[in-house]
């Protein structure tokens, strides 16, 4: 919300009666401290190079008035510059320690109590203002923005209800922006009550500054969206890229291995055909030598006297080869 407190930063430190010009609104984080990372509500840079620090408050205690010490001591290391601290506290407190006297260390800071300025009163005028149609003064603007602070007879959330109220009767548009904006930082640091808190929000986001928080957290998450975009678009790229570089390597290697394949079938189908081969030649002897065998047996039951008839039964020999195997073998003797 810096953007907003830009806008505000004049007439802010006047409403707490400050007569300095404001620069500029400034981010002073201190995130290597924990007890001060949240500690400025608003840090403003003046035209003279000195600082005003605001605090926004609704308890009180020397631990608080510490975290603003050491907030402001941080700061002043860092840019060499005074500082002047106002402390706002809420309608509930009307008495506050401001100083601390710790030896070397003497600090000190200016209480706002807004416990002073009647809300009930200033709310009146302001809507009399509005129903009259006058316009409002910046002092009107930012009395809206600080009501829920003031006394009243009401409760905070029925003093944020009011002031919201207010705020969309406001003419400019860029005006109503900014109180609203204002109000919803107050809401969020006063009002503890979730139901409460949310249903105060819902009444400021139904006007023209939901818009503009949208835009600024639209700003804000550009660059995370862009870089979780990248990281997507990164694996994609890198999916196509390998696909690429796998369709050429296969090519690659296809080319490589195509004679080394052709070598390997070569040889297997070589040694198929030469399997087939010799057992063809070995089945052929096997055959010729199972002939000559039963041959020699016809023979040995020939000259045992055997009959023609039983030689072809027991050998499987024709009767015509053993009569003329018989005639061979007379012929011979």
């Amino acid at each position: 919300m810096k953007s907003i407190m830009e806008l505000f930063k004049g007439d802010a430190i006047k409403f707490f009666g400050i007569d300095k010009n404001v620069v500029s609104v400034e981010r002073t984080e201190f995130t290597q401290i924990k007890a001060i990372q949240k500690t400025d509500d608003w840090m403003l840079k003046a035209e003279d190079g000195s600082y005003i620090h605001i605090e926004f408050q609704t308890t009180h205690s020397l631990k608080d008035l510490s975290r603003f010490m050491l907030a402001d001591a941080m700061l002043y290391y860092k840019e060499g510059k005074p500082i002047k601290t106002i402390v706002v506290y809420s309608s509930d407190i009307d008495q506050t320690i401001t100083e601390i006297n710790a030896g070397a260390l003497q600090y000190g800071v200016e209480a706002f109590y807004m416990v002073k300025l009647d809300g009930d009163k200033a709310y009146a005028e302001i809507k009399a203002k509005i129903d009259a149609g006058e316009n409002l003064t910046k002092q009107d603007l930012m009395s809206i923005v600080f009501l829920p602070m003031m006394k009243s007879e009401h409760d905070k959330v029925k003093r944020l209800e009011r002031s919201i109220s207010l705020s969309k009767e406001i003419k400019t548009e860029t005006m109503q922006v900014q109180i609203q904006a204002m109000l919803e930082l107050l809401a969020e640091k006063f009002v503890k009550d979730e139901n409460e808190l949310k249903k105060l929000k819902g009444m400021i986001r139904m006007g023209v500054i939901f818009d503009m928080i949208r835009e600024d957290l639209r700003v804000e998450l550009r660059d995370e969206v862009k870089n979780e975009v990248k990281n997507e678009v990164r694996d994609e790229v890198k999916n196509e890229i390998r696909n690429e570089v796998k369709n050429e390597v296969r090519n690659e290697v296809k080319n490589e291995v195509r004679d080394e394949v052709k070598n390997e079938v070569r040889d297997e189908v070589k040694n198929e055909v030469t399997q087939m081969i010799t057992n063809e030649i070995t089945e052929k002897l096997t055959n010729e030598i199972s002939i000559k065998s039963v041959v020699e047996i016809a023979k040995i039951m020939i000259e045992d006297g055997a009959g023609i008839s039983t030689i072809s039964k027991y050998t499987r020999l024709s009767e015509s080869k053993i009569r003329s195997l018989k005639a061979d073998m007379a012929e011979a003797s």
